[in-house]
């Protein structure tokens, strides 16, 4: 049996007419969402949003849905699949999705399959498993090994991963943190691997070390340089954030729309977690009228009226309009809300609780850094030792 290829196409509407089109790829291998081959000769390429996305195989079309992303992992599994099927010897890829080795090893690939139907099977996140995916699909291929069994007790696997993350471009972002990036994908391995029984392979020692990214509230200058660049619209958006403390997947209802009962705005995010913020009485208000008069329930839409996830990018468009040469995210207004409270005397078990905290700990760290103006300038200036000034002995031999 040849190995499988599974070739993706869009079936896209062409001068009027409905036809099969193949799909484009970045230099990555990473598949370029709609963008599809109208003419594979000439290099003739064209967006498409309409259509399904199908895998050619042996003169069939399998149907792999809309999303393009979505549409490169059912082929990646296809082929793992076939691939690992023809190594046991057998002929067809619909089978189970662990498929045995020699003498009952299970293969990194099919164990990885079975990973991440598990994850759907718990309900996880599409977009937290396609994170999960970033991760274990280069270290499966990367490792050198093939089967699972090969990685117990052998922190090798890990090291050859890490050697090959490190070699890989880097993204050309001002504010990226490649270290962590490279922490983060290799935590996710780690958690792959222990659903196999398989942990501890790493010495403290032979981690992945990064600086931890530390966020400071924004001065009011700042913020004044912010809200002065700022149209209604833009200043709705800086107020939610500083005034909810909210996360970007919660402003925009990624897993449910924010609720308001009274001035107690409730926000839902990852892991069905809830919680409520108490927000002022002027952001209430103005809350209140943004939904009169919208179909949506979403706070932030976009032109076609979906939620909008660019608010990031609105974010930075104020602060280029303010020509700031401060450093501005959401994340960084959400500190801003919650610094302000703080020095408002709000109690910390409360923006515990408001900001979705596990600990006061937690909560504690984040504010460690947060004092009233003028208050850290003294308390350095009152710490300084200023040396006594020499006495100089000047005279005479005794006149």
């Amino acid at each position: 049996m040849g190995i499988s290829k599974y070739t993706l196409y869009k079936y896209v509407k062409v001068a009027g007419t409905w036809r099969y089109c193949k799909a484009a790829y970045h230099d990555n291998a990473k598949i370029k969402p709609d963008i599809v081959f109208v003419n594979v000769k000439e290099g003739l390429v064209e967006k498409h949003p309409e259509g399904r996305y199908y895998m050619s195989y042996n003169g069939q079309w399998i149907d792999a849905g809309t999303d393009a992303l979505e549409a490169q992992r059912k082929r990646k599994q296809r082929l793992a699949l076939d691939e690992f099927n023809r190594l046991s010897g057998k002929t067809s890829a619909q089978g189970s999705s662990v498929l045995p080795g020699s003498a009952g090893r299970i293969t990194l690939a099919a164990a990885a399959e079975k990973y991440f139907a598990n994850c759907e099977a718990r309900g996880l996140d599409p977009e937290t498993i396609r994170k999960y995916r970033a991760a274990v699909d280069p270290f499966v291929e990367h490792c050198r090994v093939m089967y699972v069994d090969e990685c117990r007790d052998n922190k090798q696997v890990l090291l050859n991963y890490m050697g090959w993350l490190r070699k890989q471009p880097l993204p050309k972002r001002k504010h990226s943190n490649p270290e962590r990036t490279l922490a983060n994908k290799v935590g996710d391995v780690r958690i792959f691997l222990k659903e196999f029984g398989i942990t501890k392979l790493l010495k403290k020692n032979e981690e992945p070390k990064y600086h931890e990214k530390k966020v400071i509230a924004h001065p009011d200058d700042e913020l004044d340089a912010l809200y002065g660049a700022a149209d209604a619209e833009e200043a709705f958006l800086l107020d939610f954030f500083i005034g909810s403390m909210a996360r970007d997947h919660e402003a925009y209802g990624k897993y449910g729309d924010p609720d308001l009962t009274g001035t107690t705005l409730t926000l839902y995010g990852k892991h069905h977690k809830t919680r409520t913020v108490e927000i002022s009485q002027r952001l209430a208000d103005a809350i209140r009228e943004r939904r009169k008069h919208s179909n949506s329930k979403s706070l932030f839409v976009n032109r076609s009226g979906k939620p909008d996830k660019h608010l990031l990018r609105k974010l930075q468009h104020i602060a280029k309009k303010a020509g700031a040469a401060f450093h501005t995210e959401l994340h960084k207004l959400r500190k801003t809300g919650a610094s302000r409270r703080y020095l408002a005397n709000v109690p910390l078990p409360t923006l515990m609780l408001e900001l979705g905290h596990e600990s006061l700990a937690v909560t504690q760290d984040y504010l460690a850094d947060v004092r009233k103006p003028g208050e850290a300038k003294k308390a350095v200036s009152d710490a300084d030792f200023i040396p006594k000034p020499k006495v100089v002995k000047t005279g005479t031999d005794g006149d």
